[in-house]
């Protein structure tokens, strides 16, 4: 098992505070560029990472610090225009072919009717690049059977001079759409079915460094399709544009397993075993001029895998062909109940012969580790659930059979070390006093020094185990009126009854209230001393405090890990051990909490660049965004331009810079038309009567006016538009449209705003 040490000088997470109803687990999840998707009934809420604070700040204002004090909140049961798909078709060539009336697709009891209970299913966010400024774009599965995908749309005036953050927040827009008779083109060579699809599960394969990505969904028929999906965005459209999208159904295959199944839910031997994170896609291998994976799917009690390979022409994924193996390369039968999937390692092993990757299968009741080789096939034979003795769980499967895992995350190994299984860390949907396995983990942390007040465990695990462990003594907790008050983060604030406060006259300070008072500190919490401003001790002469209750319980929902694997987070809901509760949007209180992992070399570094260490696996490459953020929280090294100073950032902006230096000399005070110098070591430019403006951070050359430059989200500098750079230079057209990115900032490499 890998170790890892623990950050000592990372930023703290603040937890974020929600009042959302969460309907679905894997509900949770961190975009490449760490921004943070949360499904909630019948909405999504966005948080933007906030890289400003670089250092802790001490302040009174509530929210979470790790991100921009306003959120994003959308939508997504609005029934969408059934002609969205239409300049899909358009795009490609084609005669639109959707259907104008929305009557519900499948055959399911809810979206074969057109049910109005459209809430979210899954949500995932694409691969970096597909949507604007090179970002991702964010895919929401409803119980429609619809996947709608999201994307930033282009910024108007006022949000492109506005602050940085504020202008990262901006509506998201339904940009296509797939399922319930919204259908998508065809490649060529291959003809998809003209009919109605309700879609129950669907996956985003891993990034490949292009501005394409393959998108898998599964139907109700138990047929896997595949769309190859690319856009392109114009840095100077209208406000609201969605770009020009190439969306192509470019395979599809039946995924039923070996097994025949009872098809009549009156069967005694019919078991439900549908999952709606049934598809899963492992890393990508190179070999030559082609790109493979492996394409997992769950099926009555088998999960599949299937190869996908794509003809590498050099043009980008939009021009390449893909092709999927007629049968399953491999597969692993076992029980499965509902809602099983499947989480693969970023990191293929070479050993002699053969290129490995291993994975986890969570049942969703207990995890089954596996590995595959690229190299090797062994197909499984039709058979039925009894041979393989797969038909019943088994006894372990029974242990939890009441407590789904809703999340796992793999840690990425160390190349110098070489485990046996996968470093995992998962957790259960039930948390409370008695379960003791909520929350499980095989990663071998750090050893601490003796004495040290540190601990090994996540900090969400901490404050989990906090919350469902708080007692008090049976008779007051069942008092009427809540006998303790509790904050948000489950604290006791103190007894607010009105017999407290007519008792409040005749509290007696003797020795024997001030035994029974210790007495009862110290079974709650251990710590008589920390509590001794929280808690009201009016009435508790004559109160057993050897009877105690846990107050709380909490649901887990969902598990997500950063790019960089240096911290997680888990959404949970808290509620009462002692009441019944109504699940409303008013009452539930939810919560984000946050831990940290601490990065390993390997995951921040290019020596392995995340994704194996075989020859031919393809490199992953995290971007400025979540660099930055693992440098932030997750103990993770320096950023160039971003955490060290800019002017040592790289030899392709000393030469731009080089290039440009007449140019910038030549500058003047809009002014006062005097002369312009460089300050701050080369970061502004400064006229001998103190106007001061901000240099380009690709070219140095001063900004002498507004609207012609982008801001960087990451470090905050500015860079002159290419348009801008044209005008004032334009015998350097070629280095310019060469050289300078209209999407990345030339300071640190991160993304502009707007």
């Amino acid at each position: 098992m890998a170790a890892f040490m623990l950050p000592t000088d990372a930023l703290p997470l603040e937890s974020i505070h929600l009042s959302i109803l969460p309907k679905t687990t894997h509900n949770i999840a961190w975009s490449p560029d760490n921004e943070l998707a949360i499904g909630c009934d019948d909405c999504v809420i966005l948080y933007v990472p906030d890289f400003s604070l670089r250092v802790p700040v001490v302040n009174d204002q509530e929210g979470p610090r790790q991100y921009s004090e306003a959120a994003l909140r959308f939508p997504t049961t609005v029934q969408k225009p059934y002609d969205l798909n239409r300049h899909l078709f358009e795009n490609a060539g084609q005669v639109s072919k959707n259907y104008s009336l929305f009557t519900g697709a499948g055959d399911d009891t809810l979206t074969g009717h057109g049910s109005t209970l459209n809430h979210n299913v899954a949500l995932q966010w694409s691969p970096g690049g597909l949507g604007r400024m090179s970002r991702s774009v964010l895919a929401v599965l409803t119980s429609a059977g619809i996947i709608t995908v999201y994307c930033q749309g282009a910024p108007d005036s006022v949000a492109s001079s506005s602050a940085p953050s504020a202008g990262s927040i901006r509506p998201w827009t339904a940009v296509w759409h797939v399922g319930a008779g919204m259908l998508v083109p065809a490649a060529e060579g291959h003809t998809a079915p003209d009919k109605r699809e309700c879609i129950i599960s669907f996956a985003w394969a891993s990034g490949m460094g292009s501005k394409s990505a393959l998108l898998a969904y599964m139907n109700t028929e138990h047929e896997v399709v595949l769309l190859r999906a690319g856009a392109t965005h114009d840095s100077y459209t209208l406000p609201g544009h969605p770009g020009t999208w190439h969306v192509l159904e470019v395979a599809r295959f039946v995924a039923d397993g070996p097994h025949s199944t009872p098809a009549d839910p009156t069967d005694p031997d019919f078991t439900y075993a549908n999952s709606s994170f049934s598809l899963s896609w492992s890393p990508w291998l190179r070999r030559g001029s082609s790109l493979t994976c492996i394409l997992s799917y769950v099926s009555h009690n088998y999960v599949g895998f299937r190869q996908v390979t794509i003809d590498d022409t050099g043009e980008g994924l939009n021009s390449a062909s893909v092709y999927v193996t007629r049968a399953d390369a491999d597969g692993v039968c076992l029980y499965l109940s509902t809602d099983a999937f499947v989480v693969w390692e970023d990191k293929i092993w070479t050993v002699p012969g053969s290129n490995i990757v291993r994975g986890i299968i969570a049942s969703p009741t207990r995890v089954k580790e596996f590995e595959l080789s690229f190299d090797h096939t062994s197909p499984i034979q039709a058979h039925t659930t009894d041979k393989c003795g797969t038909a019943y769980p088994s006894q372990e499967d029974e242990l939890h059979i009441d407590n789904p895992i809703t999340g796992v995350i793999i840690h990425p190994p160390s190349s110098s070390q070489n485990t046996s299984t996968p470093s995992y860390t998962l957790v259960r949907l039930s948390a409370a006093h008695d379960i003791s396995d909520w929350h499980q983990t095989n990663l071998m942390l750090s050893p601490q020094p003796e004495g040290s007040n540190n601990t090994n465990e996540l900090s969400w695990a901490t404050e989990i185990k906090q919350i469902i462990e708080h007692q008090l003594p049976r008779a007051l907790a069942h008092r009427q009126g809540t006998a303790a008050a509790k904050g948000e983060d489950g604290e006791i604030l103190g007894f607010d009854s009105e017999e407290d406060e007519e008792d409040e006259g005749d509290f007696d300070d003797s020795d024997d209230e001030d035994d029974v008072t210790s007495d009862f500190l110290d079974t709650v919490d251990g710590d008589g001393d920390e509590n001794l401003g929280k808690i009201n001790f009016l009435g508790l002469r004559g109160v057993d405090t050897e009877d105690q209750v846990h107050l709380n319980r909490i649901r887990i929902w969902g598990l997500t890990v950063s790019p960089g694997s240096g911290t997680s987070a888990v959404l949970i809901s808290q509620h009462s051990n002692l009441e019944f509760e109504r699940d409303t949007f008013a009452g539930l209180k939810c919560r984000v909490l946050f831990g940290t992992h601490g990065c390993s070399p390997h995951s921040l570094n290019g020596d392995d660049n995340n994704i194996g260490v075989g020859n031919g696996a393809v490199p992953k490459l995290l971007s400025t965004e979540a660099r930055a953020w693992e440098w932030m929280y997750g103990g993770g090294p320096h950023v160039p331009g971003f955490s060290t100073p800019v002017q040592i950032w790289g030899d392709n902006r000393t030469t731009l810079r080089y290039h440009f230096e007449l140019v910038a000399q030549g500058r003047s005070c809009i002014f006062c038309e005097l002369p312009l110098s460089p300050q701050d070591g080369g970061s502004s430019s400064c006229c001998d009567n103190g106007h001061i403006f901000e240099n380009c951070a690709n070219t140095g050359v001063p900004i002498l006016a507004p609207n012609v430059s982008r801001t960087c989200g990451v470090c905050g500098m500015k860079c002159l538009n290419s348009e801008e750079l044209l005008d004032i230079a334009p015998q350097l057209k070629d280095l310019i449209e060469r050289d300078i990115s209209p999407e990345l900032c030339g300071g640190c490499g991160g993304k502009f705003t707007s």
